[in-house]
């Protein structure tokens, strides 16, 4: 039997290129699910991380958690609807930092009604967050970031199908899809990589809602028959958890993902294949 034996330089060169040591990531979102658990992946993996989110309690379960895994992780509060906000939360970065190395927009809100009845002022707050928030963090930190910057969008599956009830987030989320898109054909000459994370079903908060009643109680027979109708649409019969999808964000931001950009990248056990 014959094979290629690795060298220890190829092989520290192999795990060197996941790490994002001394990067300067930004990422909206992060007081809870994947923005949170891409947080502590990144701080992990050796970035400088400022972990943004409208809730603040939520933040501060995000600096406990990396606490306890030894990592520290700075978070201020952001309402990525207002873009003068997210202008300034850049900038702040950037006079705290010197530069920005990495975003990564992963807040978003999801609102369950029908079409029919969605009011105007849901679909502008949909829009407003969703697909705003992207734009304008994606606009503020294009301007900021030098070359080999890298911008990493939360889209969903919802933009390979339709599901009733989830017309605003399906519509918000195929316009990230959009941006990603258009900030990767604008900011490629200066060297700034844009790609876009598709996520299957995963547990999160928002996920939570369709067993959890308004005064907090979690009906565990729905969460149960929940997860197995979500399990039964996965070849592999399995739904995916916030870490898979902040590990994708990882690939995408460091090395391993220098020739990336301008992609939808399904991390979703399969249940949809575009």
């Amino acid at each position: 039997m014959s094979g290629i034996s690795s060298s220890p330089d190829l092989v520290t060169g192999i795990t060197d290129t996941f790490l994002v040591t001394d990067k300067v990531a930004l990422i909206t979102g992060g007081g809870s699910g994947i923005g949170q658990e891409t947080a502590i992946v990144l701080a992990a993996a050796g970035a400088r991380v400022i972990a943004t989110d409208i809730d603040s309690a939520g933040l501060d379960v995000t600096r406990s958690l990396a606490k306890e895994s030894g990592l520290v992780i700075d978070t201020r509060i952001l309402d990525v609807s207002d873009p003068e906000a997210v202008s300034a939360a850049v900038d702040n970065v950037m006079v705290e930092h010197g530069k920005l190395d990495v975003l990564v927009n992963a807040a978003g809100i999801l609102i369950t009604r029908s079409a029919l009845d969605v009011t105007p002022d849901e679909l502008e707050r949909v829009l407003r967050i969703n697909l705003g928030g992207t734009f304008f963090a994606c606009q503020a930190a294009g301007r900021a970031m030098k070359a080999d910057g890298r911008i990493v969008n939360l889209a969903s599956a919802i933009i390979d199908t339709a599901s009733p009830g989830r017309g605003t987030y399906g519509i918000s989320k195929g316009g990230v899809v959009q941006v990603t898109r258009t900030f990767a054909l604008e900011l490629g000459p200066a060297g700034i990589r844009v790609n876009a994370i598709a996520p299957g079903w995963v547990e999160t908060g928002m996920t939570r809602q369709h067993w959890t009643a308004p005064d907090g109680t979690i009906d565990e027979d729905k969460r149960t028959k929940y997860i197995a109708k979500m399990q039964g649409i996965s070849p592999m019969a399995t739904v995916g958890t916030s870490r898979d999808i902040a590990m994708g964000v990882l690939w995408l931001v460091s090395g391993a993902g220098s020739f990336v950009t301008g992609q939808v990248i399904r991390i979703n056990g399969g249940a949809f294949m575009a």
